[in-house]
């Protein structure tokens, strides 16, 4: 299982009684600002945010690394699992051993300067994205809320918070802040591990479902010409999991071609990125990845053209926004935003799910996780 954080409360029915409400830590005007700009007075989505910015707050600490203890998809390979193992490739099955070999649970969230041989190490930064996306997802899925509200919501909720990490990322980009934008390709390649995503997969609107997968590809590639373009896309840079986020993301595009996603020669531009610099890449051991044959060459453009966008970031983004009604990410699919009748209205039992006393800690900042 993936590390947890602990959590500040419990979520809808299955509640644990917090021993008395507790006030978050003051929030700065210019932090208070930021979180009016994208969120809700009221909602879980606010408070992660805030809790986020308040944790990243030291950058040493930070962006100093810390180990997973595993690979991120040891211990859930469901659909793997399932297939007779004489389907698939033996180099992927001798590598998952490996993996699973080499886990070593006790390293969890250890300082990754302590284990010199980890290789599935990430900044504090961006596990602590990684935590966020994972409670995001929690406060959307109407069944932790005994509620249905229609087919596609969780899918679209799924959306809703893909939307943020991109409106993160740009942020970042605006600032110049290429650290935060790491820790968000980090958070990304590690929420793509789990099942959470694959609602959106199934949503109706496959036109935007297709765009929004593709901006993923889009938006590491802007990562690497950032890398690149300040003399860190090398084996040896303070960026010390380029190979294993690289890996993360390949293996997650190679396992959506299943549903139809195509990513355009995206991932070949990945392992072109890692040839060119000479950098290992971890993880892409997919039952589905063929890897490059020989020599891999690759055109791409430089990382200084067209100021500094050789991927067309803004171009990518500035579509999404436009094929969006109402304005991207936000929370509005977080159940925890709604009015009492609007949760009443889809709830089965046509009752709040969120009790009075929870709600009086989600306004308080608190964090809301399942039990």
């Amino acid at each position: 299982m993936p590390p947890k954080r602990k959590s500040t409360d419990s979520a809808a029915s299955g509640a644990k009684k917090p021993k008395g409400p507790a006030t978050h830590p003051e929030v700065d005007m210019e932090t208070e600002r930021a979180l009016n700009k994208r969120w809700a007075p009221v909602s879980v989505s606010r408070n992660i945010d805030s809790e986020f910015r308040l944790q990243t707050r030291d950058p040493v600490k930070a962006f100093t690394y810390v180990c997973l203890g595993r690979a991120p998809w040891t211990t859930d390979q469901g659909e793997d699992d399932s297939e007779d193992e004489d389907e698939q490739d033996e180099e992927s099955i001798e590598q998952k051993k490996k993996d699973d070999a080499e886990a070593d649970d006790a390293t969890t969230l250890e300082p990754a300067s302590e284990h010199p041989g980890e290789k599935w190490i990430f900044t504090n930064a961006g596990v602590e994205k990684w935590f966020t996306l994972k409670e995001g997802t929690v406060v959307r899925d109407p069944d932790n809320f005994a509620m249905y509200i229609y087919n596609d919501f969780f899918g679209y909720a799924i959306i809703e918070l893909v939307e943020n990490l991109y409106l993160d990322f740009d942020e970042a980009a605006a600032a110049g802040d290429w650290k935060m934008q790491w820790a968000i390709c980090e958070a990304t390649a590690l929420y793509f591990q789990m099942d959470a995503i694959m609602p959106m997969v199934g949503c109706e609107d496959g036109f935007t479902v297709k765009a929004m997968f593709v901006a993923f590809g889009t938006m590491f590639l802007t990562m690497l010409a950032t890398l690149e373009r300040n003399d860190l896309l090398r084996s040896n840079s303070e960026v010390k999991n380029i190979g294993a986020i690289m890996g993360l993301f390949i293996r997650f595009m190679v396992h959506l071609e299943a549903y139809g996603i195509e990513w355009h020669g995206i991932y070949a531009d990945i392992e072109a990125y890692a040839a060119k610099h000479d950098i290992t890449i971890h993880g892409s051991n997919h039952p589905r990845y063929e890897k490059p044959s020989g020599e891999t060459v690759q055109l791409f453009p430089e990382a200084t053209f067209n100021s500094n966008d050789p991927w067309g970031w803004k171009t990518t983004l500035a579509n999404l926004k436009k094929n969006h009604r109402g304005g991207m990410g936000g929370d509005s699919k977080d159940i925890t935003s709604w009015t009492p009748a609007e949760r009443k209205k889809v709830a089965f039992d046509k009752k709040d799910p969120v009790s009075r006393s929870l709600m009086t800690h989600i306004k308080n900042g608190r964090i809301m996780g399942m039990g």
